[in-house]
């Protein structure tokens, strides 16, 4: 479909991300909760479009990375549990008590502010993070305990609902940290317990470990990656269909553009800044509406594809700011404001996230990520 009155946007599949959902939710063990990680503006695909997708399919969990975040789902899903992964500053610690949402907390100090702001009635919900050898966020051993004083002290003021943690390596099933990291969070839900705490939630399977690990599920999965038809790694698929049937994930996005102009240029003409592709033949040349701005990555410049009419047609010069330049000579019958698929399928031939991410040398959770929030989302 083309978008009315938008040069460059991002369509939502609804039947791809109903399709995931039921296949994801068949790996979780009996009473573990579903909880659908939609920060970074849902990967990139639209929080808001997003989450009213996953409300219609019957997800009450959600994860986000920030009390902004949170604020705009709250008030899509009034009733949802919302986690806030990521770090709060303390002057909008009040924002988490006043929408409910459940913090992650992994000092002290964060315990005792959010403590003035809950009541015996209305307590202040907090997620502990514990560190298990990521070496990211979190709390390690000695300091768990200080931590869980510090809970105690706020005399009820503050609901130990949830114990968290991630994984390493988890996209590589047989890694051994694994292992060692699941017996880390083991031991720290035991001492949890043994303070005298047993918080409902405690989670520390992602995408990956969801999927190949069962042991890892504890009482939630926070599913990201995969639930927007991406997998985590070639191995991590590889480890999931081997020996299975009718395991598949269909990527949700597809982000197009138009074509707003075209033109013939000779040959031994020196293509956009810094004249960087030089033609050695006469061709028909297309300029695209979209730039690294909008999330196209420059390292695509005289590298990437775009599809049109399922033609592949590569990018000539350099990538600017909000457009490119593209090769269309042998696209027939090629019109100004044909639509252009930058990440998508069209008919036998795609362009994917994944193809993107090794031309520039990354990984397609940044190349989705990266595609900028002030593009129009549309559900189809």
């Amino acid at each position: 479909m083309t978008l009315k009155g938008s040069k460059t946007w991002v369509e939502i599949s609804r039947a791809a991300v109903e399709q995931n959902i039921a296949a994801l939710r068949l790996f979780l063990n009996p009473g573990v909760e579903f909880c659908a990680t939609v920060k970074a503006n849902a990967y990139g695909h639209g929080q808001k479009e997003m989450t009213s997708i996953l409300l219609d399919c019957g997800v009450t969990h959600f994860a986000v990375d920030s009390i902004d975040e949170a604020i705009v789902l709250r008030d899509q899903a009034p009733c949802a549990a919302i986690f806030i992964l990521g770090y709060t500053v303390m002057e909008r610690l009040v924002d988490v008590a006043r929408i409910h949402a459940i913090q992650t907390v992994y000092d002290e100090v964060s315990i005792i502010e959010l403590s003035k702001y809950g009541t015996l009635e209305n307590p202040v919900m907090v997620s502990i993070k514990v560190e298990t050898g990521l070496y990211r966020q979190g709390i390690g051993p000695r300091g768990l305990l200080n931590l869980l004083d510090a809970v105690m002290m706020a005399g009820g003021r503050i609901a130990l609902v949830s114990v968290a943690s991630h994984f390493a390596s988890s996209e590589e099933p047989e890694d051994a940290m694994n292992a060692y990291q699941l017996q880390n969070f083991t031991r720290a839900i035991e001492t949890i317990k043994a303070a005298g705490f047993d918080p409902k939630y405690k989670h520390i399977a992602c995408s990956a470990a969801t999927m190949t690990n069962s042991l890892a599920q504890g009482t939630m999965a926070r599913y990201g990656i995969v639930m927007y038809g991406l997998w985590a790694s070639k191995s991590h698929k590889r480890h999931v269909v081997l020996g299975r049937q009718n395991i598949e994930l269909i990527p949700v996005l597809q982000w197009k553009t138009r074509i707003a102009q075209i033109k013939d240029v000779p040959s031994g003409s020196a293509i956009g800044y810094g004249g960087t592709h030089i033609t050695n033949r006469p061709i028909r040349l297309a300029i695209l509406p979209v730039g690294y701005a909008d999330g196209l990555d420059r390292s695509l410049s005289n590298r990437g594809e775009v599809l049109i009419h399922g033609r592949r047609c590569p990018i000539l010069g350099n990538v600017c700011m909000n457009i490119c330049m593209v090769d269309v000579s042998t696209v027939p019958a090629v019109a100004v404001n044909d639509e252009v698929l930058l990440i998508g399928r069209d008919g036998m031939h795609a362009t994917t996230a994944d193809d993107m991410a090794a031309t520039i040398g990354t990984i397609h959770y940044e190349v989705v990520t990266r595609i900028s929030s002030l593009l129009p989302r549309v559900i189809c």
